[in-house]
């Protein structure tokens, strides 16, 4: 944590240049109006979100989404996705007041400050979804990057299968990992320079301010390119009709657990400093 403030002071103390600026943000002290900033929240209530049979689990409550009140980042936004339930998600950031569609060419810088837990305590030990650079069908990727949280945070990036024969997971080159425990909050700030050519796009990543180093650590079919450097991948980044982002908890594993999601300072700048600041 004083890695982060450190950091955002150094920013807030130099001007942002004249490009910089905040393309959307969802402010829980602004409203607490769900629609005011996303598409929508996707509470795993419709058949083809099952856990163990087709159509809704009997007697489970569908995901929900409430702004509580935490002791160090004040009013943020809490979604929980209870067990047997397979998705609790944000969905896109395409809300009636603040609203932002991606599209071909766009250079953004997702941040959001992010921590997790269980309703009952219970540890997080099998991979589930925590954010996804979404692609809506037909697609080739289904989702270009996505994190995954097991008691680590892992990042990760789909390579295209232009014939539909090779598997979803398959294709995933774990980018970075590094263990995060639950209740603990953390920086993160993706970019993302959307681009359909294969290595076309751009990704980059910081942890708790620090710009994080990436790299093909876990692969079967598919590997990144690399910056000499290896704090850029060069990877495709736009897929389908669109694109957009999910954060939540989410897949099969998610459904042995009551998760609880948290997310602050949600926002998307056109540079680093825009997104860091204040």
């Amino acid at each position: 944590m004083k890695k982060i403030i450190a950091f955002m002071t150094f920013v807030a103390l130099n001007a942002l240049p004249a490009s910089a600026e905040i393309l959307w943000s969802a402010d829980p002290n602004v409203s607490e109006k769900v629609s005011d900033y996303f598409k929508r929240l996707d509470d795993g209530n419709y058949p083809q979100d099952y856990c163990v049979v087709k159509g809704d689990e009997k007697g489970v409550t569908p995901s929900s989404v409430e702004v509580v009140d935490d002791e160090t980042q004040g009013k943020v936004w809490k979604i929980n996705k209870p067990i047997n339930r397979k998705r609790g998600e944000f969905a896109r950031f395409e809300g009636e007041v603040n609203s932002l569609s991606p599209k071909e060419g766009d250079d953004i810088y997702i941040a959001w400050n992010w921590k997790i837990d269980t309703q009952d305590g219970a540890q997080i030990d099998k991979e589930i979804t925590v954010f996804q650079w979404k692609s809506a069908s037909p697609h080739d990727q289904n989702y270009p990057l996505n994190m995954e949280y097991d008691g680590d945070l892992t990042l990760n990036a789909f390579g295209p299968d232009y014939e539909g024969r090779k598997n979803q997971f398959a294709r995933r080159s774990v980018l970075w990992r590094k263990a995060v425990p639950q209740n603990e909050w953390v920086s993160l700030v993706v970019r993302i320079k959307v681009d359909k050519d294969d290595f076309g796009g751009l990704v980059e990543f910081w942890f708790n301010g620090e710009k994080q180093p990436l790299d093909n650590l876990k692969s079967k079919l598919y590997r990144v390119k690399l910056s000499d450097d290896k704090m850029t991948v060069f990877h495709r980044t736009n897929d389908g009709r669109f694109v957009y982002p999910k954060w939540g908890a989410y897949n099969k594993k998610s459904c042995q657990y009551n998760v609880n999601a948290y997310f602050h300072n949600m926002r998307v700048g056109t540079s680093l400093a825009s997104v860091i600041a204040n």
